[in-house]
């Protein structure tokens, strides 16, 4: 790796690879966490950094090696199911030793790093056919100095970062008469987990569409515990769920401080709307994670989804920051190589 604070113009060789061997994502996780450590936060979201831990496939991998070939920037993609035109969400990490002024990297006075990994993104994108292509960019102040807003990348919706405080474990919740509340049994629940995730996010870029390899990947990350994932059922139909997440946040000696909860995913089905379950499960939820012993909780939710945003400030959260998701319509490009970098579902 590149000595962290010390910036320098280095030249870079960018490929991209539909498969990536183990070193190569141990490489890229090395990446991952040495930013992280640097940075104070992921430089990529869960759901991207899920596929980087369980090797998943559908995702194409865009490296910036320098001549030394150490990797010092990555790009990595999603690919959503086939359909009628290919659709690809995109996140980048720079070593931060790499970045200039405006935080994207450079090289030699040209483009930066993070930036020659987007034109490849794009152009990997033309070469399968064109289509759309989502950018996160993350812990943004103004959408309209980033990067991405300067080589066109309009912004498609913004995720609001959310806190609050679990000294308290909070209010109580209230259910209907006839539902009842458990938590995720493996194999028994799995379809109806996905009957509720699915008709919840049917049109949602990374929660919609899950299937039970999706699940089973989400599953085996190391963080996953069956009693923090919280369904609601009346009888045998479920209605909602809760799926909670607890931040450990130790080292190898000690813990480095008290562990946070996240509310990773709230969902009802659209059936059951009306009911007062959002609020219910969230307070489950709550209650589980401070019995736990975080002390902290945060969220992720759609600025557009105003109900949401509006349930967890009357419940006690308060925003922190905004994530912003860029998008750009990529037009076909004919190319006989194309397919070598399509992923096979």
């Amino acid at each position: 790796m590149v000595p962290p604070n010390r910036v320098e113009s280095t030249p870079v060789r960018i490929s991209a690879s539909a498969s990536l061997d183990e070193r190569t994502l141990r490489d890229v996780r090395e990446l991952v966490e040495t930013t992280t450590e640097i940075e104070g936060h992921r430089p990529v979201g869960e759901h991207k950094y899920a596929h980087l831990a369980v090797g998943a496939r559908g995702w194409v991998g865009i490296l910036a090696h320098d001549d030394d070939g150490r990797l010092v920037g990555y790009a990595h993609t999603r690919w959503n199911q086939p359909g009628v035109r290919p659709r690809m969400a995109v996140e980048v990490v720079v070593h931060p030793a790499l970045h200039g002024p405006a935080g994207d990297g450079f090289v030699d006075g040209g483009p930066g790093v993070a930036e020659r990994l987007l034109t490849e993104a794009r152009a990997v994108l033309a070469r399968a056919g064109g289509g759309l292509l989502y950018l996160w960019v993350h812990r943004v102040e103004d959408p309209r100095t980033t990067l991405a807003a300067r080589m066109g990348f309009a912004v498609q919706r913004e995720l609001a970062f959310m806190t609050r405080s679990l000294d308290e474990r909070g209010e109580p919740a209230v259910l209907p008469d006839d539902v009842t509340v458990r938590p995720y049994r493996e194999g028994s629940d799995d379809e109806a987990f996905l009957e509720v995730n699915n008709a919840a996010f049917a049109d949602h870029p990374e929660n919609g569409a899950w299937d039970r390899t999706t699940f089973a990947e989400r599953r085996s990350l190391d963080w996953f515990d069956p009693d923090g994932l919280f369904i609601a059922w009346r009888g045998e139909q479920a209605l909602a769920f809760h799926w909670t997440k607890w931040h450990a946040h130790h080292s190898d000696e000690s813990p480095a401080h008290e562990p946070v909860g996240e509310v990773y995913v709230l969902a009802v089905h659209p059936s059951a709307q009306g009911l007062g379950l959002g609020r219910a499960l969230l307070r489950v939820g709550i209650a589980h994670l401070h019995d736990r012993g975080c002390r902290q909780a945060i969220l992720y939710v759609d600025c557009a989804s105003t109900g949401a945003v509006g349930l967890y400030r009357s419940e006690g959260f308060d925003l922190a920051y905004r994530e912003v998701c860029y998008e750009e319509d990529v037009a076909p490009q004919v190319d006989s190589t194309a397919d070598l970098l399509r992923p096979a579902f």
